[in-house]
């Protein structure tokens, strides 16, 4: 076989290649042939014919972008060309005689007149997508219908993110990762979906341990891509995902990431115990019991002692729980103590015990017998059969209300017997009571007892907690009344079980002052007259300073199809434009719309516009980053009634005609049509009639001595919902009459009402124009007998007028007035 390799590259490296001929590159063969709309590079590979020309070199040796067509000659479907003259990038077609590029080969369409490039293709597969997947318009994929519209390309057509409307867009993150630190806090991370609005979405982050069904949110009130968890707890496996909140819209996504959360330190290794080995001076000999809540895998102890009166520790490792300490002095009192250690660091330290190195010399542990015992409390006594004087004795009661943390309480008494009655217990819990008697030679070894209490365990409080602004949050929860309860917050997971801030109330509500720009975890509890199981504990993000709410929303004007709103910014004089978001939700229709607006004024006003009239709506204001909210209900202006409601009686039925509302409603639409309602007294029975697009609606079968009431208004659009106001007209068996509202609605258009504001303005126009003609005559008078005057001639007593030539003495026919005088008459000639 190597011998013809050698043989055969031989040849065709001596091979003289002729001027029409190509030498292939030596590649790793591909298949044969490749699947319907794909190419098949000079390699072998295949890719989409969709990334063939498209100036991208998927294939590796770039055959993909070879023999493409110019810019300038991107329309031309093939070349003509000789016999023989394609090269090994193209497709000869026969009749006529042209070569055409390889992607077109199998693609679907005839490129060749004669369809050979469309012959003997493979077989088309058709792929079925099941009912929760999208198909590609291409026929490539299927996707789940999550990826439908999530703002990243699943299909290679992009089929997947065309014709996506608001109620199609779910806007998904992508990528995303996470990391844990040595703290222990888990740091998020991920991509931003394209397309989202970042001035008004934010991103929630849910989480669950593994096993679980409810997810736990986390509101992280921020657009940023990232986020630290410092709420889980420790060496416990969790599934988390990240959720796009777009104003009152949440873009739900099923994919998530299962982390490990990093390990914690570990909790106080329990009942240590000392002893002196009888063979051996100068030696103790410790043991323990690990910690309950190791949090994580213990990888050795450290052992810490101290002589009395020194304040100096030495420390030594132990590999298990169990440790010798020698080299130590003689008669000497010590004292001991051991911590757990994980990677996270050292544990919390056990109690310290004290032990005197004498040889030979044993202190025995105490007698614990328990006297009696209740629903919440316990009476024991404790003695100790020594010669060793016995100073007095430390007791311990250990219990558990989960998992998470043992709960235990100390007391310390003097004398060398002791009987003591415990209270503020719960009912139906077991306790460990661990006592040691300490002497002057030390401590003595453990002694254990167990108690159950009587009675029926009280349930945990249901606790919900939120921030109200930035630095305080309302708590309010369930459970028994006349108790005390105690409030627990602290900042992580583990604080929150070792060093919590507390404080306590006796109602079921409380608001809990913390500092700004933190997150907090909340659990309560009764702790008098007893210490009661705990409630779930809550996470609470707090409102940072920039995401007060909006104030004084209110209404300035409500119309019929808009409404202006008013409120001022969150606080005073802002210094940069501020991006508010507007929801508003229609009650009736179930339907959302949001607006934005941007300004820097202290107060915003904004007109809301395409309502429905007697429209309720829901409208919500907050600052574009998802703050607290303000919000307010108000109802549109509905239609008014229709006009000039009459009733004609014929034979057996009545008319009714009203004016179209469509002469006053420019609002209104006629296709909408009115409902008629009547009411019968005798009865008192109201009945729906039916409706019309008509101005007019017979009504028949009316009773003789009833007395009825017709309301005809605006027809409603839902429910009986959005309706215009109705037209009430009250009707007898003879047809007179009306109540009344019903003559204040029918009389609008009565002849008096309307005939003597007519004949009063006719009566004032006559006036006014016999007054304007007097005066007129009078300056005509005045200015004529002005001109006269000007005019006159005492020589021939007469005022002659001409058209501006001089007039002669002897010109008779001049126009002359004579007898201008008060004794003569005034005579024109």
């Amino acid at each position: 076989m190597i011998s013809r390799l050698a043989t055969a590259q031989s040849c065709a490296w001596h091979w003289p290649p002729s001027a029409d001929s190509h030498i292939l590159p030596f590649s790793t063969p591909g298949p044969s042939t490749c699947l319907p709309n794909y190419y098949r590079c000079s390699s072998g590979t295949c890719v989409m014919d969709t990334w063939v020309c498209d100036g991208y070199r998927d294939c590796a040796d770039g055959s993909d972008e070879e023999a493409c067509p110019s810019l300038a000659n991107v329309t031309a479907a093939s070349t003509p060309t000789q016999l023989g003259r394609c090269d090994r990038f193209e497709f000869e077609c026969h009749q006529p005689k042209k070569c055409i590029p390889n992607w077109k080969r199998c693609d679907g369409h005839r490129d060749c007149q004669d369809g050979r490039d469309e012959a003997n293709c493979p077989t088309h597969s058709t792929l079925t997508c099941m009912s929760r997947e999208f198909q590609c318009e291409d026929g490539e994929a299927c996707i789940v219908l999550s990826e439908r519209c999530d703002g990243f390309l699943d299909c290679s057509d992009e089929s997947d993110e065309k014709a996506c409307s608001d109620e199609l867009t779910v806007y998904k993150v992508q990528n995303l990762q996470w990391t844990a630190d040595f703290s222990g806090d888990v740091t998020l991370t991920w991509m931003r979906p394209k397309k989202m609005p970042s001035a008004s979405c934010v991103y929630n982050v849910y989480y669950r341990v593994v096993g679980e069904s409810i997810w736990k949110t986390l509101e992280t009130h921020s657009n940023k891509t990232n986020t630290v968890l410092k709420v889980l707890k420790p060496d416990t496996t969790y599934q988390v995902k990240v959720q796009v909140q777009c104003l009152s819209k949440a873009h739900n996504t099923n994919d998530f990431v299962t982390l490990r959360t990093p390990e914690g330190l570990p909790d106080a290794p329990r009942n240590l115990q000392l002893s002196l080995p009888r063979e051996a001076e100068g030696v103790i000999v410790g043991h323990w019991a690990p910690p309950i809540h190791t949090h994580g895998l213990i990888r050795e102890y450290i052992v810490e002692y101290s002589r009395s009166g020194s304040k100096m520790w030495a420390s030594q490792r132990a590999a298990s729980n169990f440790t010798a300490i020698e080299n130590l002095l003689v008669n000497t009192l010590y004292t001991v103590r051991v911590a757990a250690v994980t990677s996270r660091g050292i544990g919390n330290w056990s109690d310290s015990k004290c032990i005197t190195t004498i040889k030979g010399k044993v202190i025995p542990r105490p007698d614990i017998h328990v006297d009696s015992y209740g629903e919440n409390y316990l009476s024991f006594t404790l003695t100790t059969e020594s010669d060793i004087k016995v100073n007095g004795y430390v007791v311990n009661l250990f219990w558990a209300f989960d998992t998470h943390k043992q709960e235990r309480r100390t007391l310390n008494f003097r004398g060398s017997i002791l009987s003591h009655k415990v209270g503020n217990l719960t009912a139906h819990t077991s306790y460990e009571i661990s006592a040691w008697a300490k002497t002057d030679l030390g401590d003595s070894p453990l002694a254990f007892e167990h108690v159950m209490t009587r009675g029926v365990r009280p349930p945990a409080p249901s606790l919900k907690a939120k921030a109200i602004n930035q630095t305080a949050v309302e708590c309010t929860w369930t459970g028994p009344r006349n108790v005390i309860y105690g409030i627990f917050y602290a900042t992580s997971f583990l604080d929150l079980y070792r060093n919590p801030k507390s404080l306590t109330t006796s109602l079921h509500n409380k608001t809990v002052i913390v500092s700004k720009d933190e997150q907090y975890l909340f659990l309560v509890r009764v702790v008098v007259p007893y210490q009661g199981p705990s409630s779930d504990y809550v996470v609470v993000k707090m409102i940072p300073d920039s995401r007060l709410p909006p104030r004084h929303l209110h209404v300035v004007h409500t119309g019929k199809t808009s409404v202006v709103v008013k409120w001022e910014s969150p606080y005073d004089s802002p210094d940069q434009d501020l991006l508010y978001a507007i929801a508003v939700k229609d009650l009736i229709r179930k339907t959302d719309r949001s607006y934005k607006v941007k300004s820097r004024n202290s107060t915003v006003e904004y007109t809301l516009s395409k309502l429905e009239p007697g429209g309720k709506y829901h409208i919500i204001v907050q600052l574009g980053n998802m703050s607290k909210d303000a919000s307010i209900k108000i109802t549109t202006v509905s239609l008014s009634a229709p006009d000039a409601l009459k009733i004609i009686t014929e034979n057996d039925h009545v008319l009714l005609f009203w004016k179209s509302l469509g002469l006053k409603e420019k609002h209104f639409n006629e296709s909408r049509g009115y409902e008629i309602h009547m009411y019968d007294s005798a009865m008192n029975i109201t009945a729906y009639l039916g409706n019309t697009t008509d101005n007019f609606f017979k009504i028949s079968n009316l009773k003789m001595g009833h007395n009825y009431t017709f309301t005809v208004q605006a027809r409603c659009l839902f429910g009986s919902q959005i309706c215009g106001e109705p037209a009430i007209l009250l009707y007898d068996e003879l047809g007179s009459g009306a109540d009344a509202s019903a003559m204040q609605a029918a009389r609008s258009t009565d002849v008096a009402a309307v005939v003597v504001p007519i004949l009063f303005l006719i009566l004032l126009s006559l006036g006014v124009g016999f007054a304007i003609l007097y005066t007129k005559h009078r300056r005509l008078q005045s200015s004529f007998t002005a001109f006269a005057n000007s005019h006159y001639s005492s020589r021939l007593g007469s005022a002659i007028f001409s058209s501006g030539d001089d007039l002669g003495e002897d010109d008779e026919d001049a126009p002359m007035i004579t007898g201008f005088s008060d004794d003569v008459p005034m005579v024109i000639a």
